[in-house]
């Protein structure tokens, strides 16, 4: 698939246009509520921040899920995490 944006004029011509493609996960569908699958470019400090509005509020997704994440600042695509839905 390709997401595509386009910056349309006055007159409906297009002025300028962007495209990224992208692929979609059928494992996603599988995912169970307050999970999420990592990945590239993700931290725990932007799922937190995605999820929880702040990214210091990562240390509840690595409290979470310490069995699998033996370093905070190394996590990799294809991980599933358990995303708690209390701040604490």
């Amino acid at each position: 698939h390709t997401l595509r944006a386009d910056q349309v004029g006055p007159n409906n011509n297009v002025l300028a246009r962007v495209e990224v493609p992208f692929k979609f996960d059928q494992a996603q569908l599988a995912l169970a509520e307050g999970e999420i699958t990592v990945i590239k470019g993700n931290s725990l400090w932007y799922i937190a921040r995605r999820v929880y509005g702040q990214g210091i509020l990562y240390t509840l997704i690595y409290d979470a899920n310490e069995g699998q994440i033996k370093n905070p600042d190394l996590i990799y695509p294809g991980q599933v995490f358990k995303l708690p839905k209390d701040r604490m």
